[in-house]
């Protein structure tokens, strides 16, 4: 077991392209032009807990994490905010779109940057950042609103934040008589596992609130001896665990793949909640499989796995009109390239082209 502390191990990512060139991790030479512009557009970190893997070869972890020449193409479908946060932002650092929850972006700082990012064009930018006094309307707002019952917490990553950091956030949210649940969306268990200690989760585990921490994972490669002690901490502190994950060509796409990480999940006692369809972000068109072939792929996983580790294919409708079990009654086929969903918002039928 490693005697580092967690910042000594944020430290240790890697932060830039010579860095990984110097590793042969990357052709630079061949497209220094398109590598420059996919880091400007969102920074580089490789969490040292992937090292290792990397240097052994391996794509399920290399592809979510070493910047591609394709980030530079920009399809004419995709979006700088492809699920509508800015439309449904009453006060900076808020998103309230569906009634009864808020996200609220406590930082927009990561331990790893994932290059299919659908909110590029915040995270990994400083200068987004909002300190806990500029937060305060969006505080207000949700006192204001007793329908709000969930808050959660997001980013960028919530809990690359200190606990001194992290403390104020919790302490204004657990104040709030008519909220229930907070929730923390989060790759830190995985990535950085060793920001889960055992103050943090004495402090969740014991917080006036049910707490929910959804784990971000993609590949059975992330689930490491630190990585199953981190989550096991957590449940050991009562708090109960779910997971995103994205569904990515060449890192999870294969019905082996997926079986793998989700039996990861399940196995270390998260139970798989989104698999996502990655959402129409700038320079992620090299991330997507069809559609059609996204839904044959988790109607695959029926018989092969528990119902409790198969997770909904989820379509996050651009624009913000709303998330979506992709199935027959939410989705319609209209061309090779187009389809139509349904808002869960509104009941209309919203169409969407994908590259």
């Amino acid at each position: 077991m490693s005697s580092e502390t967690w910042p000594q191990q944020l430290r240790r990512g890697l932060i830039n392209l010579e860095q990984l060139n110097e590793r042969g991790w990357l052709d630079a030479g061949a497209h220094s032009k398109e590598l420059a512009l996919a880091q400007n557009a969102l920074d580089i970190r490789v969490p040292a807990e992937f090292h290792a893997g990397l240097a052994e070869g391996d794509v399920s972890l290399a592809r979510q994490v070493i910047p591609a020449p394709a980030e530079a193409f920009i399809a004419e479908q995709e979006l700088a905010d492809p699920i509508g946060d800015e439309r449904f932002s009453p006060h900076p650092g808020l998103t309230h779109r569906y009634p009864d929850r808020v996200l609220v972006k406590v930082t927009y700082q990561c331990a790893v940057y994932c290059r299919f990012c659908f909110r590029r064009h915040k995270v990994s930018h400083a200068e987004e950042n909002l300190s806990f006094e500029a937060l305060a309307p969006a505080y207000r707002y949700i006192s204001e609103n007793p329908q709000i019952k969930e808050v959660i917490f997001t980013g960028g990553d919530p809990l690359v934040l200190t606990d001194s950091k992290l403390e104020p956030h919790l302490t204004q949210v657990e104040k709030i008589p008519h909220i229930e649940t907070i929730r923390f969306h989060t790759r830190v268990p995985t990535v950085l596992p060793e920001r889960i200690t055992e103050q943090l989760c004495e402090r969740l585990g014991g917080s006036n609130k049910t707490v929910w921490i959804v784990v971000h994972a993609n590949s059975a490669s992330e689930f490491t001896e630190k990585s199953l002690t981190a989550l096991k901490k957590l449940r050991r502190a009562g708090i109960a665990l779910a997971s995103q994950s994205v569904l990515l060509k060449g890192v999870n796409d294969s019905k082996e793949g997926l079986v793998a990480l989700l039996r990861a999940l399940y196995r270390a006692g998260v139970q798989p909640y989104y698999l996502h369809y990655p959402d129409l972000a700038k320079g992620t068109s090299h991330f997507r499989i069809p559609l059609e072939a996204a839904m044959a792929l988790v109607d695959a996983l029926q018989g092969q796995l528990p119902g409790l580790a198969i997770p909904k294919l989820t379509v996050d409708i651009p624009g913000g009109h709303g998330k979506i079990t992709a199935t027959a009654n939410t989705c319609q086929k209209l061309s090779e390239s187009c389809w139509a969903f349904r808002s869960p918002l509104t009941g209309d039928w919203v169409k969407v082209q994908y590259p």
